[in-house]
């Protein structure tokens, strides 16, 4: 037999026994479903939730102005990724007494650019955007992280400019 055929034929055995290895399990039982359900359970307790990014909206009234900041953390044990497919990373809405004043993407243009952001656990992407010369009125601001993967990666608040 070649050299050639004995080197392919190492590479195939090689190739079995990893396969074989990463289906088999290391002879440990898999978790029951009860602890599974504590150790949910402890997570959350910890404010730590299995795959989950939380969105929070807050607000500051500052000159006259209204900053706003949206955060989205990472509330797992473990890095998630967020991605992005342009430089559009986020997107809002406010209204107005129920009425749409401003989209921020509307009438736009973004770099087309694709960009995977880790976040670590605890870890949290912020954004802020300052609200200038508001009329009076009630509003609502609706705001959402551009990455598809996330959709829940929202947040809504509510104030009012008298």
């Amino acid at each position: 037999m070649g050299k050639g055929r004995m080197i392919a034929l190492a590479g195939i055995a090689v190739g079995v026994v990893a396969i074989g290895m990463l289906f088999s399990g290391n002879g440990e039982e898999r978790p029951k479903a009860k602890d599974e359900a504590s150790r949910a359970k402890s997570q959350v307790e910890r404010g730590m939730i299995a795959g989950a990014l939380e969105p929070s909206l807050t607000y500051e009234k500052k000159d006259g102005n209204y900053v706003v900041t949206f955060k989205v953390r990472n509330q797992t044990e473990r890095v998630q990724t967020v991605t992005f497919t342009s430089g559009k990373k986020y997107d809002y809405i406010l209204y107005r007494n129920g009425k749409k004043v401003k989209q921020f993407s509307e009438g736009k243009l973004f770099t087309q650019i694709y960009e995977e952001r880790p976040l670590k656990p605890r870890e949290a992407l912020v954004f802020t955007e300052t609200f200038t010369d508001l009329p009076k009125g009630n509003y609502k601001l609706e705001w959402w992280l551009a990455d598809k993967n996330w959709p829940n990666a929202k947040a809504a608040i509510t104030f009012t400019v008298e």
